[in-house]
């Protein structure tokens, strides 16, 4: 009777074993897998699926006027990140002004000439992000032979990158490149009013789809 008993409770310990979910550590060993595929993924720098495009904005109700650059050398102090915004630390960027294409030869031809003609030694915008933190890029740029530091905002979702903001050329004494351009345009930059006005406000947006590695 009793090794009735004993064999009883055996094929039930058996049975009760068998029936069980997966233990715990099952379920542990599968995350931890998953947390060192995520960590061994790495992000690098696409140039080709970058764009680094701005909005002006003329006459008195401030009009915009979209338009971007073509060509742009950008050098990551990182060849490849584990978190995309990383990207952004310590990068440094180099941007042809004759490269601005506005969708507007004409246009093209005089914001070169007469805006960044009248700045000095401004062939190129250049700079360097000093930091990425908390959604804020601290951006340095040199224009007019002068470099200035600006608070852009900076994120990522996925494998892109977006920084934008807004500059003022005023902060790199371009108020006399600005009036240079304005005059030339006169006519196409009054508004209703009859009045002609070109802002030294400038948006900035910077957009890069991170190849996936």
């Amino acid at each position: 009777m009793k090794n009735l008993a004993k064999g009883l409770i055996g094929i039930l310990l058996l049975s009760a074993v068998a029936c069980s979910s997966p233990s715990n550590s099952s379920k542990e060993e599968t995350s931890n897998k998953k947390e060192v595929a995520t960590e061994s993924a790495s992000y690098s720098y696409d140039a080709a699926a970058t764009q680094v495009a701005f909005t002006a904005f003329k006459t008195t109700d401030k009009v915009p006027v979209g338009g971007k650059f073509m060509q742009f050398e950008a050098t990551p102090a990182e060849a490849s990140v584990s978190n995309p915004i990383d990207i952004l630390n310590n990068l440094k960027f180099s941007i042809p002004v004759s490269s601005i294409e506005t969708n507007d030869k004409g246009r093209n031809g005089k914001i070169v000439k007469y805006f960044f003609g009248t700045l000095a030694s401004t062939e190129n915008i250049s700079g360097v992000i000093k930091s990425v933190s908390n959604g804020k890029a601290l951006v340095s740029i040199t224009m007019n032979n002068i470099t200035k530091d600006v608070e852009l905002t900076a994120k990522a979702s996925d494998n892109v990158v977006l920084v934008k903001g807004a500059i003022d050329v005023a902060n790199w004494d371009g108020i006399g490149a600005i009036d240079a351009l304005n005059k030339i345009c006169y006519d196409l930059h009054k508004g209703a009013d009859g009045k002609s006005k070109l802002w030294s406000e400038v948006d900035l947006v910077i957009k890069s789809k991170l190849t996936s590695n």
